[in-house]
């Protein structure tokens, strides 16, 4: 299934014009329907707008739940506004959030709703006491200090002995997947004669960016682009990529916590980037591209080489291929950090107190989060838009995999109330040949390779609490943040070994001056609380 669908270029226009919101209902619609406002931080969620016409996805929810919903998914600066909201008292029914010291804020102001007492209240039978995985709550209690919100993505031991799937292939994928990697345009491999095992080593990989350089090959009259980063999301995309194939961990050889970006891996990394682009092969115009403008070049068939997140691009899989990671000359092992615990969830759901219907919010969350509703929300009508295989598995009809794959449906596009358990409990694992067998085997490349090492980076975890913002060393985390993001592209940029080591050395000593050790030894602190808490350790892997 494809969990980030393309950009969609209408829906964008709309929020700018609405003032963020999604749509707008119609009297009759008030007189029939009750509306429930929801807010999301997701920048990239672009859900298509509420419809009630016949048919949609939508408006089929409503028709169930008797709810319509006013959404609001601010493309920029989401929290901030959202910070605003909550200043004000105005908080939305539903709010929807991944940013962590957002999701702090909402707790800590009291007006969110522990979900336990919201179903108690208002439905004490609720499926959502009585068959949510026991294990994501309890991890939710731990970090946040209460069972505060509905998770999405929900895979877990507990979520998956509730959602039993047929056959073992999608535990296997958990253990393995990851959006963020490196994938080559096959027709271009073809083109320049080279084949996967020509891609593996760092001085290989430049290499066949030269040889792409040279021979100037060209797609609908346009040049191809040896190397493309993921426009103004590298840093958290492409670089967290390069860090880990390059072996940059977060500890030490002592067992202690160490800031990733000190690690000398990692100024391998941005050399391999620094690189690239001195030799013209990456465009540093392309780091202030957005995600649309980054997706249209990916798919224009002129990108030879893509690294940063795979399930933003909307690529074809079958026109794409994962060498895993880049094995860097210096032997060091790649490494990859994977929850190996029980995860929190993604967007955290939250209900305001100050909803003015908790009775028919409740009905709402017990269909959307049930069984009927995941299936609704995600495959449609059966007979029309899936239908059952001989196994009782579930399958898409062809107009089905329309749906699915249009941005302007509905169909697939409630994130924050999806179960990653559930789905692969009715679904068939997909054929090796399919486009979603197809990015399964991408986006497990990295990982399934022999040379990398993975570790748990559950063991990393920070109580949201723990480094409050406004705090000396939250202070110290949103001064480094900052700095990052404007001395990485000094890095990047540099036009000779000698500036490059120069801006290398002002992002190390600037970083120590603005206090990353003191953060550090607090976040270590935690760390090892977590070793204790889960049983496990870490060792260092890449020693000096």
């Amino acid at each position: 299934m494809e969990y980030f669908k393309k950009f969609s270029f209408i829906s964008a226009i709309t929020v700018l014009l609405t003032g963020c919101s999604l749509f707008s209902v119609s009297p009759q619609a008030e007189e029939e329907y009750t509306t429930l406002s929801l807010f999301s931080d997701v920048s990239f969620w672009n859900f298509p707008g509420w419809s009630l016409e016949d048919g949609t996805i939508t408006a089929g929810v409503s028709q169930k739940t008797g709810v319509v919903l006013d959404i609001s998914n601010p493309p920029q600066e989401a929290d901030k506004q959202l910070s605003l909201l909550l200043l004000k008292d105005e908080l939305p029914d539903l709010i929807s959030v991944v940013d962590s010291a957002m999701l702090r804020q909402l707790i800590d102001s009291g007006k969110v709703w522990k979900l336990d007492e919201l179903l108690q209240k208002y439905s004490p039978d609720s499926h959502l006491l009585t068959r949510f995985p026991d294990d994501m709550r309890q991890e939710q209690i731990h970090q946040y200090g209460g069972w505060y919100s509905v998770p999405s993505h929900m895979n877990s031991a507990d979520a998956r002995a509730i959602w039993q799937e047929p056959t073992s292939y999608y535990e296997d994928w958990f253990r393995y997947q990851h959006n963020y990697g490196i994938i080559w345009n096959r027709s271009l491999m073809d083109e320049a004669g080279l084949t996967a095992q020509d891609l593996q080593t760092e001085s290989q990989i430049l290499n066949a960016f030269e040889k792409i350089k040279s021979l100037k090959l060209s797609v609908g009259g346009e040049e191809v682009i040896p190397l493309m980063l993921e426009g103004n999301d590298y840093q958290a995309a492409s670089l967290n990529y390069l860090n880990s194939t390059f072996g940059a961990e977060q500890i030490d050889e002592y067992g202690n916590y160490i800031e990733k970006w000190l690690q000398p891996e990692c100024k391998d990394a941005l050399k391999f980037c620094n690189t690239a682009f001195r030799r013209g092969y990456a465009y540093a115009e392309h780091l202030a591209i957005d995600n649309q403008q980054m997706r249209a070049l990916v798919n224009s068939g002129r990108v030879f080489c893509y690294i940063g997140n795979t399930s933003n691009t909307s690529i074809t899989a079958a026109d794409w291929i994962s060498t895993g990671p880049i094995l860097a000359d210096s032997g060091k092992h790649p490494v990859f950090g994977m929850e190996q615990t029980t995860p929190a969830g993604w967007i955290q759901t939250f209900v305001s107190k100050s909803c003015r219907h908790p009775e028919k919010l409740v009905h709402f969350l017990e269909y959307i989060t049930s069984d009927e509703g995941f299936l609704y929300t995600n495959y449609g009508e059966e007979g029309t838009d899936f239908y059952y295989d001989g196994d009782g598995l579930v399958r898409r009809t062809e107009e089905g995999r329309r749906r699915a794959d249009d941005p302007l449906d509905a169909l697939t596009m409630f994130w924050n109330f999806y179960s990653t358990a559930w789905e692969h409990s009715i679904t068939p694992p997909p054929d090796p040949d399919s486009e979603e067998g197809m990015l399964a085997e991408i986006q497990t490349a990295f990982v399934r390779n022999p040379a990398t090492h993975v570790y748990d980076i559950s063991l990393f975890r920070l109580p949201d609490n723990y480094i409050a913002s406004e705090s000396e060393l939250g202070q110290i985390h949103t001064a480094l943040e900052t700095f990052r993001k404007e001395q990485i592209p000094r890095i990047l940029s540099a036009p000779t070994d000698e500036e490059f080591e120069k801006q290398y050395q002002i992002f190390i000593k600037h970083q120590k001056e603005l206090g990353v050790k003191k953060l550090d030894a607090k976040i270590n602190e935690q760390m090892h609380r977590n070793f204790e808490y889960y049983g496990k350790t870490l060792t260092k892997v890449n020693k000096p």
